[in-house]
Parts: C-alpha cells; structure tokens; sequence
C-alpha cells in the first residue's frame, strides 16, 4: 500500500476536478490517499458533495490557495503545503492544475518525495496571459518538469505540445494517459432526464436546444457564441433556443452583450421565464442537461481534453467547436461532430446550422458519438492506467 497526496486546485464543478477526485477516490480503496485542495471563488460552486461518495478519502485544505496570483499569498500557501506534505509523507505526490503543479512539485522536491507526478488537464502556455508572462511561465514549467519523475498529458495533441511546440520536456518523460468517463451514466434513464430538463426549461418538443457547458471566463470565448446565437437566430427560421450552463464573473457583460444585439435573455435561479437565451447558472445533474439538449458547443481558445464535449457524446448529441488544443482528439471530426478553426465565426454558424436543419445528421453523429467515447475514453482504463503507473514508477526508485 502507497501514501498517496493529490493536489487541486479547487474542489470545485469541472471537468478537471472531477476527474482528480474520481482518481483520488479510486485508489483509496487500495492506498492512503489524501486530497490536498485549495480555497474556491465566489463565483464557482462548491463540489464537496463529491467526496460522500469516498469515504475512505481524507481531505486536506490549504486556505491559501487561490486561483488568481499573489505573490504574499502564495508564498504562505507553499509553506501550508510543505507542512502538510512533511505530516503526510508521501511516497506519490501528484499535482493537478497549474498552481497545485508549482507549489506542489516545488514542495515535495523539497521534503524528498520519492515520485513526483503532474498532469497536464490543460496548460497555461498561451491566451491566459501576455506574451511576457506566458514565456515565464515556460521557463518555470521547463525547470518544474526536471523537478518531476513523470509529466502526465491527457491527449497526443497535448503531449506534443509538451514536447515539441514549447519543449517543456522530452518525450521518455511524458506519459499519455486520457481522460474517462462513465458513458453508463449518460445512457441510464435517459428519456426520463430528457423529459425533466426541457419541462423544467419549458421546451417544446420542437424546439432544438443548443447549449454551451462550463466556467463563464475568457478562455471559454462565450462571447464568441453570443455572436453566433445572433447569427443562427437571423440565419434559421427552425426554433431554437440556447443555454448558457455554469456561471462566472463574465455573466453579467455576456447579458449586458445579448442587451446591446436584443436578445431575449434571462437568468433562470432568478426567473423563470421563457428566453431565446437562458443561463442556468450551476446544475449538479448534468447527465440531465445533457439529455435535455440537442446540440452541445464549444468556444474555447485553449483546451486541454474538453470533458464536455466527452460528456455530450456520450449523452448521445452532435457537438460543434473551435479548434482548440487537444479537441481534435476528444470528437471524431465529421463524424461525432463539426470543428472550425479559432476564431472563424462564420464556420462555426455554417456547422451549426447544418445541425439544426438536419435532424437525422444530428441523429446519426449522436449515435456515432457514444460509441467513439465508449471505446476510447473508457474511465476504467483511466483508473487502471494511472495506479499502472504510480506503482510502476515507485518501484524503480
């Protein structure tokens, strides 16, 4: 049995924290494994309840720990970690998240872990921050990786990136483990959740539903999608309706966006009235919003695997996106779902509208979707190949 600490940034609604807990949680059923995370926003939603279902997982809080950078701050959260991990004394300690990834890594060189891992959910290499700053961040990743017994990317796209477009490391470093989800969820009751959402949303049976899934902040572009609600209301004459789910410190200038172009809008924990754009805020059964809709987006300009379009195609439903870091690789393109290049608001349109005119290309990439997803983003590989791993690497230390 290995003492096992994993680090996150925030136990918080998303693809990443999810998908760190799910891991945590798995190997605490054969490990010591502890959850070190750091202190959510205002504007995000509190993911704790995950953890009932682990029991056996124990929890660590760094208070300090925060998503935006300060420099006193963050120096008082790496000296909470380091204390932490020095009672914890770890055999593993894999971090999640590009703070966790800095202050973690940098901690556990300094206590003498025996193997130090970091995943790559996505990276801050570009379109977070300035140039400047972005090729700061670089040099301190490549110094980090040398700090690391293993770097772990969650696509082919990504670890090429790693190692060939900002040569954060060489290739016998990196391992590519992707990302798993559990497609039987989606597929359960799926009718009746489909039902639920669009009486709650009064849907009509209709009226197609496109919606965009995740935190509402600027590397999510919804800016971009509003221009394109303004385009596909203008350019079809199908009844549609859009939902923006999640919620972020942009919602109140994407409102203030639908304003200016006089489009119906309304935020539904606050009112529940009919819009051609609805935000729902947070919603803790997203296998059900997934059912309810018909066609899911996204806008990204920096991604690292885009649980929600995994998530959609194993609901069932076509997806259309930008082509932003490793989602080539996370859809079958043309087949599971439409991409257009960075930026190209009128591809984008142009594969939506395809979509909403066309009911059976919607049925068919949907059908196509949750076999691609079923074969190749299997949660049960992921799990194994990651304990695979882990025991792997401390035996040859």
């Amino acid at each position: 049995m290995a003492r096992i600490a994993i680090m996150l940034n925030r136990l918080v609604i998303g693809g990443a924290p999810l998908d760190t807990v799910q891991l945590a949680g798995y190997l605490s059923e054969k490990h010591e494994v502890y959850l070190v995370v750091g202190e959510k926003n205002k504007d995000e939603y509190d993911a704790s309840f995950l953890l009932t279902s682990y029991p056996k997982l124990r929890v660590v809080h760094i208070r300090e720990v925060h998503r935006s950078i300060n420099f006193i701050r963050d120096i008082q959260a790496f000296l909470h970690i380091k204390k932490e991990l020095k009672k914890i004394n770890p055999d593993i300690v894999h971090t999640n998240g590009a703070k966790p990834g800095v202050l973690g890594r940098l901690a556990a060189k300094m206590i003498g872990t025996k193997v130090i891992l970091h995943t790559y959910h996505g990276h801050v290499f570009h379109s977070y921050f300035n140039k400047f700053f972005s090729s700061q961040i670089i040099k301190l990743e490549r110094w980090l990786a040398k700090q690391s017994t293993k770097l772990i990317a969650t696509s082919l796209m990504q670890q090429h990136d790693l190692v060939d477009v900002y040569q954060i490391s060489d290739l016998s470093k990196i391992a590519v483990i992707p990302i798993g989800i559990n497609t039987a969820s989606f597929e359960d009751k799926e009718d009746e959740k489909r039902h639920a959402f669009r009486a709650n949303y009064k849907l009509t049976e209709n009226e197609i539903a496109i919606g965009i899934v995740g935190r509402i902040v600027p590397i999510k572009d919804h800016k971009f999608f509003i221009d394109a609600v303004e385009k596909l209301l203008s350019e079809t004459k199908q009844p549609v309706r859009f939902f923006i789910v999640g919620d972020g410190a942009l919602r109140n200038s994407l409102e203030n966006q639908l304003e200016r172009k006089n489009i119906s809008h309304t935020y539904y924990p606050g009112s529940a009235r009919v819009a051609q754009v609805t935000f729902t805020s947070w919603l803790l059964n997203i296998e059900e919003a997934m059912a309810g809709l018909d066609i899911v987006a996204l806008t990204s300009l920096n991604e690292g695997t885009a649980i929600t379009l995994l998530e959609a195609q194993a609901a069932g439903k076509p997806v259309v996106t930008t082509n932003a870091g490793a989602v080539s690789q996370t859809i079958d393109p043309g087949l599971t779902g439409f991409i257009s290049p960075l930026h190209d608001l009128n591809g984008f349109v142009a594969n939506t509208l395809v979509l909403i005119e066309n009911k059976e290309i919607r049925k068919s990439m949907g059908e196509k979707g949750r076999e691609f997803v079923r074969i190749n983003f299997s949660k049960e590989k992921e799990l194994a190949d990651m304990e695979r791993l882990y025991m792997s690497l401390l035996e040859n230390r």
